[in-house]
């Protein structure tokens, strides 16, 4: 079995529409109460609720007949009522596909772009899509959707949610046509570009019938080889050493011997499904009865949950997150709707990196990785909602996973390492609602190791890892396995808790360079230690230079000691103080020291800094810009032009080459830097 992750590069033959960056979802992502299969028609392992991406009413309105039943009395008999159904909606959507593509196309191709659609279906899921299973004896039959390669291939085609997050969400792997549709784009793309050199001496389908029938079979064999291994593979199933021969033998058997047959008797039935439809995604296919897009309410689109803000869908991956909404849109939070994603298609879209959108919206909540310090002691749960495991005494945790419930109350609620009976514990801590919070939890700084590296921690990468300049973006080098590196700053994207590492790295061309790494997952199971692994520091360098006496807080992304914090601040931030009453503090330089060098900036209380800088990913009036390695970016007009300020974190080596370019300018030693000075430094 093979699933789309041959390519970041699948916008190959979906133009602008494809979504190939990676997105490091851990495995099992959306995958609840998981059943397993058998190697046969129908029932390939493993299945997972349906309901997760979509409603169970429209694959039943729209899906009579192709569902497999577990329950049947006859497994065997199940399977040839099964594949007699299924075989001619995917006759039917093979030929309509060429079809639209190829209008004049010939018979022969025709037949043998089937032959080889029904090869791939074979190899890759032996046919399966949805299930009707149950999760033990004794327990209710649930629909089910084929999800493989440890959950991350979906549907028939297996389509990869580390590749395709996005349209996944959207229903390309729950929507059997659609999961056919998107996929076979990509079937097509290599079995229009086989090249001559692949088909095995037989470049033209003329001949005798053997030399004919060759032909075919190598375009085909040439478009599996691309569809599981991505284009650069496409004579992959020529090379007997290569270590994938046992794939390509698999399709090869499939492709010759037929043997989806076995379990087809007429070849000629109808379809019992609206195929055209569904694969177009019609308005005219039923839709799931009682949902409709409406100012107000909190839908389910897919596996996301969406609010209508004038006429666009604000959204967060998964409905956990849905409080984090409420900023954005009114909504009733005590139902939810769900709605399928042709519902949606004229209304623009935004999708929330939940990291950044529960910050924003709830004040006071801690980010991922962050230390807090409960204040008093506190059940920890096995859930937000679970049993208690025992008590989390009052004392200093990181943040290893969040969750905010209920719109109005806001009550925040963290996953914490805890000492419970003797024993490290994972659980989940309540720290109050929007009332209460300040009373049970605040931010801290760290004490000892956290279970995700803290910012100015050392870490060794696992394997050669590519250092990108934005999280999840543009390869700027690839990082050699074993190299130690320091952290400057964590990032989290998605529900899947995707963590990102800032580090600094002098490359062999003594080129130093600022960029991101990969440093996975924590649940459902821990991938960190794949990724990168605590290690000694080998110098004294520091992530961020902050004056005596303070240290940089990661969180609130500023130098602060016990009772202030240390500017620069933003322009906004500085309106903010003074439209507070902060009088000539806010704009007031005072003196302090950063690495023995007297210099001056603003200093404000903790409380009056928090007020005015806001609980923001950024602080008030920056963005992070994918421009600048991703710092948090400002533009202000000074002297009558528009300058751009870069935010730190800036560390050691960076400070230093900033001192060196500049003469020893003072913004070096501080936390705001002009964008031009901070761009040379990053080739």
């Amino acid at each position: 079995m093979k699933r789309l992750a041959f390519l970041a590069a699948l916008c190959l033959g979906l133009a602008g529409t494809a979504q190939a960056a990676y997105t490091a979802t851990p495995n099992d992502w959306a995958c609840t109460n998981k059943v397993g299969g058998a190697w046969t028609h129908g029932r390939a392992p493993s299945g997972c609720d349906a309901s997760a991406f979509g409603p169970d009413s429209f694959v039943r309105g729209n899906y009579t007949g192709v569902v497999f039943n577990d329950g049947a009395t006859s497994l065997v008999d199940e399977r040839k009522r099964y594949m007699q159904a299924m075989y001619p909606v995917i006759r039917d959507a093979s030929e309509r596909y060429l079809r639209s593509r190829k209008p004049a196309v010939s018979a022969r191709e025709l037949e043998a772009f089937q032959r080889g659609t029904y090869a791939t279906l074979r190899q890759e899921t032996f046919w399966s899509h949805y299930r009707d299973a149950q999760l033990a004896a004794g327990q209710p039959y649930v629909l089910k959707m084929m999800r493989g390669d440890s959950g991350h291939g979906h549907g028939m085609m297996q389509v990869d949610d580390r590749y395709h997050f996005v349209q996944l969400q959207e229903g390309k792997g729950w929507n059997m046509m659609q999961n056919f549709t998107y996929a076979i784009d990509i079937y097509y793309a290599a079995w229009e570009s086989a090249p001559a050199a692949c088909l095995g001496g037989v470049t033209a389908p003329s001949g005798t019938t053997a030399q004919v029938e060759e032909y075919w079979r190598g375009r085909a064999r040439s478009a599996w080889s691309a569809y599981n291994g991505g284009p650069t593979k496409v004579c992959r199933w020529q090379n007997t050493a290569d270590a994938n021969v046992a794939k390509d033998n698999g399709y090869r058997d499939n492709y010759d011997n037929r043997l989806w047959l076995t379990d087809v008797a007429d070849l000629t039935k109808a379809a019992a499904i609206d195929v055209a439809c569904l694969m177009d995604d019609g308005p005219s296919c039923p839709l799931p009865t009682g949902g409709s897009v409406e100012p107000g309410r909190l839908l389910q689109v897919g596996s996301a949950a969406c609010v209508l803000n004038g006429s666009t869908l604000e959204c967060v991956d998964d409905v956990r997150d849905t409080a984090c909404l409420a900023g954005r849109a009114s909504f009733d939070d005590t139902t939810i709707t769900p709605v399928y994603v042709a519902q949606t298609t004229g209304y623009a879209r935004i999708d929330h990196n939940r990291h950044q959108l529960c910050r924003a919206q709830v004040p006071g909540l801690q980010s991922l990785a962050s230390a807090i310090a409960t204040l008093q002691p506190l059940d920890l749960r096995s859930a937000p909602n679970g049993m208690v495991l025992g008590q989390a005494a009052a004392g200093t945790y990181q943040v290893l996973d969040f969750m905010v419930a209920g719109a109005q109350q806001q009550t925040r609620l963290y996953r914490v390492r805890a000492l419970v009976n003797g024993t490290l514990t994972d659980g989940w801590i309540d720290a109050g609602t929007a009332a209460t919070h300040a009373s049970l939890a605040v931010g801290a700084a760290p004490t000892g190791a956290g279970v995700i590296a803290y910012p100015g921690d050392w870490v060794k990468v696992v394997p050669n890892l590519n250092m990108r300049a934005t999280p999840n973006g543009v390869v700027l080098m690839a990082i050699p396995a074993g190299t130690a590196v320091q952290v400057k700053e964590v990032f989290g994207t998605a529900s899947a808790n995707n963590l990102y590492y800032r580090v600094e790295y002098t490359h062999i061309d003594g080129v130093l360079r600022e960029g991101w790494v990969f440093a996975g997952n924590l649940y459902p199971a821990s991938t960190l230690a794949n990724w990168a692994v605590p290690t000694a520091a080998p110098s004294a360098a520091r992530h961020a230079h902050c004056p005596n006496g303070t240290r940089y807080d990661h969180h609130l992304r500023q130098c602060m000691s016990a009772s202030q914090t240390y500017g620069p601040f933003t322009a906004a931030s500085v309106q903010a103080c003074a439209d507070g009453g902060g009088g000539a503090v806010c704009t007031a330089n005072r003196p302090t020291v950063v690495d023995g060098v007297a210099v001056t900036m603003p200093i404000w209380s903790k409380a009056q800094a928090a007020a005015a800088t806001g609980n923001g990913d950024c602080p008030r009036g920056a963005a992070r810009s994918l421009a600048h390695r991703f710092h948090c970016t400002e533009t202000v007009t000074r002297n009558g032009a528009a300058e751009t300020d870069v935010y730190g974190p800036f560390g050691t080596a960076l400070v230093n080459a900033c001192l060196a370019r500049s003469g020893n300018a003072a913004y070096c030693r501080g936390n705001r830097w002009p964008a031009a000075t901070f761009l040379a430094l990053q080739p």
